[in-house]
């Protein structure tokens, strides 16, 4: 009688699901670049902050994939780093305010293009999301992980929101703590500022159930 099971010892290979949400963010990111060439193509290269803003939207992808490797004290700083790093990914969308006519550009193209942006920014914030609180859910048990996950979006709204009105950068943190905390706790206090990062918390939550950590059949 044969079975489907891994020999003891092996390493599994990972399902196909996994394997196309971890590959979603790169064909996005492919695509965003397509297009951007398209139309560099067409008009000559302008709207290079789009790559500068999607280098940075890589980084928490990347700090995920070693942090799940990780064990011991160095996974903190790079969990710290991750977690600093993370806004930067859903803030491509915020990238759509620059959407506006640019002859001799349709008006269409330049929406697949701000739209392909968009879309790269927040699978790589989606699924860098999935894996970390993949990887804790074992020790935080279902509520842990779940509490987890919703303080990183409410933390990643507000940094969208400092990164996009207070002009803040993620280095800041390291450049000028105590300036980044003064400016944090000023902006808690506008109620435009409470409503946008809770809105954003909302839009990356909403899209991060479609990624979220694998349930294992009852």
């Amino acid at each position: 009688m044969t079975t489907d099971r891994p020999p003891r010892g092996a390493l599994a290979a990972p399902a196909p699901s996994v394997r196309l949400r971890w590959a979603a963010p790169l064909v996005a990111s492919w695509l965003a670049g397509l297009v951007w060439l398209v139309r560099a193509k067409l008009v000559g290269p302008r709207l290079d902050f789009l790559w500068w803003n999607l280098f940075l939207a890589w980084i928490p992808w990347v700090l995920s994939a070693v942090l799940v490797r990780l064990r011991g004290p160095l996974a903190w700083p790079v969990g710290a780093a991750w977690l600093v790093f993370l806004p930067n990914a859903p803030y491509l969308v915020t990238d759509l305010l620059h959407l506006k006519a640019r002859p001799p550009v349709p008006l269409w193209f330049d929406l697949l293009l701000w739209v392909s942006f968009a879309l790269a920014g927040l699978l790589l914030g989606w699924t860098s999301l999935e894996a970390v609180a993949r990887t804790l859910s074992a020790r935080l048990g279902k509520v842990g992980s779940m509490a987890f996950v919703a303080s990183v979006l409410l933390l990643t709204g507000f940094g969208i929101y400092l990164g996009r009105f207070l002009r803040l950068n993620s280095w800041d943190v390291v450049i000028d703590p105590l300036g980044v905390v003064r400016t944090a706790l000023h902006a808690l206090a506008e109620p435009h500022a409470v409503f946008f990062s809770g809105a954003f918390a909302v839009l990356v939550g909403a899209g991060y159930l479609l990624v979220g950590p694998a349930r294992e059949p009852g």
